[in-house]
C-alpha cells in the first residue's frame, strides 16, 4: 500500500553538453541585469565568467560579477552580496559554481528582495524570524560540480559566523527557475572536488531513499542516482576529461537533488552541517567519515531498503532482493557498511574525523546542537537518535 503523498518541483532543467549557450534566452524573461554569484577568482581567471556575461549581453542581458563566497558560505558575505545587488539594480540572481555558489545566490535573492539581513530568514537555534516570500528575486543555477543538487532543490545552507551555526532554509521560493547542467563545464573539476562532491551525491540518494517521508517517486531517483554513481563516479575521479562520466554524475546529481527536495535528508546531514559549521569542513569528506555508522546505525528498521543499497552499489542489477529473513538479514546488511567504505577507499576519502581537525572534547556539543537546530532532519531518519547514540556514532568515525 501506498502513502499518500505531494510532489512539487518546478526548476525548468536544460541539461547537456553545451547547453550554457542557450542561457540568455532561457532567463531572459527574468529581468534585465543579473549578478553572477560565484566562489572566488576561480571562474574570472578561467575565462568562464567572462563567457557567462558575453552569452548574457547577446540577449540584452547586463550583468555584475561577484565572487566573495567562501566554499561554507557565510551570513556576512550574503548580505555584501545583497548590497552590491541593491546598488547595481540586479533583478536575476545567477549561482555559477559548485552549491555554495548556488546557495549563496539563492541566499542574496532573498536579501536583495526582502531588504532584510538574511539571518532573519534561516532557522537556527533561534528560530525564524522572517518567511520568504514572493518577494525573492528570479534565481538561474549554473551548475559546475555534481554534488550538492542545490540547482534542484527548494534548500539554501548558510553557515553564520558568530555563532556558527550552519542550517538549511527550505521554501518554495528559492526553486531555481532555470538551471544549466552542462557537462562540460566540469571537465576541469579536481580528483578531490569530484570525489567530495560526487559522496555528496550518493550521501543525498542514501537518506531521501531511506527518510521517513520518502515516496515511490523519489525512490526510483533515487536508486537510479546510486547506479549511476557506482558505476561512474571511480571514473570521474580517475580521469575528469571523461565526457561520459561527468554527463551520469551530473545526471546522478540531478536525480539526488530532486529526491532530496520531497524526502529531504536524516541523521548523516543533521551531524554534518553541526561539525561543518564549527570546523569550516569540506563537506563531502564529513559525510564520509559518518555514513558506514549511520547506516549502521539506521539499518534494521528497514532492512530491505539498507540491502538494496548494497546491491545496487555492488552493481547486481536492480538491486531487487527476493526476500529478507532473520538468517540473511545480517548478511546482506553487512554487505550495504562495506559496499559503502569500499566507495570511500576507491575516491580516497577514508579519512577519519579526527584527520579533519574535529575535536572529541567538542562531541557533546557536536550532538546537543544536531538535536536543536537540526532536529528537523534528525526526525527524518528511520530511527530515533539520542545524544548518547549521537556522541558513539561520532567516536566510530573519529
Amino acid at each position: 500500500m501506498i502513502t499518500n503523498f505531494d510532489y512539487y518541483n518546478p526548476t525548468r532543467i536544460s541539461f547537456g553538453t553545451g547547453n550554457i549557450n542557450g542561457l540568455g534566452e532561457k532567463i531572459k524573461i527574468y529581468g534585465k541585469k543579473a549578478l553572477i554569484v560565484c566562489t572566488g577568482n576561480f571562474f574570472i581567471e578561467s575565462g568562464l565568467t567572462d563567457k557567462v556575461q558575453s552569452i548574457l549581453r547577446e540577449a540584452s542581458i547586463a550583468s555584475e560579477v561577484y565572487t566573495d563566497v567562501s566554499p561554507n558560505p557565510l551570513t556576512t558575505e550574503i548580505d555584501r552580496g545583497a548590497d552590491l545587488g541593491r546598488k547595481k539594480d540586479c533583478d536575476i540572481i545567477i549561482g555559477l559554481g559548485g552549491g555554495s555558489a548556488i546557495d549563496a545566490a539563492k541566499a542574496i535573492a532573498v536579501a536583495i528582495g526582502h531588504e532584510k539581513p538574511i539571518w532573519k530568514f534561516y532557522p537556527g537555534s533561534k528560530g525564524i524570524e522572517e518567511e520568504v516570500t514572493s518577494k525573492t528575486l528570479p534565481i538561474i543555477a549554473i551548475t559546475t560540480t555534481s554534488g550538492t543538487g542545490s540547482h534542484m532543490t527548494c534548500f539554501s545552507v548558510l553557515t553564520n559566523p558568530e555563532n556558527k551555526e550552519k542550517p538549511g532554509l527550505g521554501n518554495e521560493f528559492l526553486f531555481p527557475k532555470v538551471s544549466i547542467v552542462d557537462p562540460e563545464l566540469m571537465l576541469t573539476m579536481p580528483p578531490k572536488i569530484t570525489a567530495a562532491t560526487g559522496f555528496d551525491v550518493l550521501a543525498h540518494a542514501i537518506e531521501a531513499y531511506t527518510s521517513r517521508i520518502s515516496t515511490p517517486i523519489t525512490d526510483l531517483y533515487c536508486e537510479e542516482s546510486m547506479r549511476l554513481v557506482a558505476k561512474y563516479l571511480v571514473k570521474a575521479v580517475n580521469n575528469g576529461k571523461d565526457i561520459e562520466s561527468r554527463e551520469m554524475m551530473a545526471l546522478a546529481d540531478t536525480l539526488a537533488g530532486m529526491a532530496i527536495t520531497i524526502a529531504v535528508i536524516t541523521l548523516c546531514h543533521s551531524i554534518s552541517h553541526v561539525i561543518c559549521g564549527i570546523y569550516n569542513l569540506v563537506h563531502g569528506e564529513s559525510l564520509a567519515a559518518m555514513t558506514p555508522y549511520t547506516i549502521g546505525f539506521s539499518m534494521n528498521e528497514n532492512p530491505l531498503k539498507f540491502a538494496k543499497i548494497g546491491k545496487i552499489l555492488n552493481k547486481q542489477g536492480s538491486g531487487e532482493i527476493d526476500e529478507i529473513t532473520d538468517k540473511n538479514k545480517d548478511i546482506y546488511l553487512e554487505k550495504t557498511v562495506n559496499s559503502v567504505k569500499k566507495l570511500i577507499k576507491d575516491i580516497s576519502l577514508d579519512i577519519p574525523l579526527s584527520k579533519q581537525g574535529v575535536k572529541k572534547s567538542d562531541f557533546v556539543l557536536i550532538a546537543s546542537e544536531t538535536l536543536g537546530y537540526m532536529a528537523n532532519g534528525v526526525a527524518l531518519d528511520l530511527r530515533e537518535v539520542s545524544e548518547k547514540d549521537l556522541i558513539d556514532i561520532l567516536e566510530k568515525a573519529y
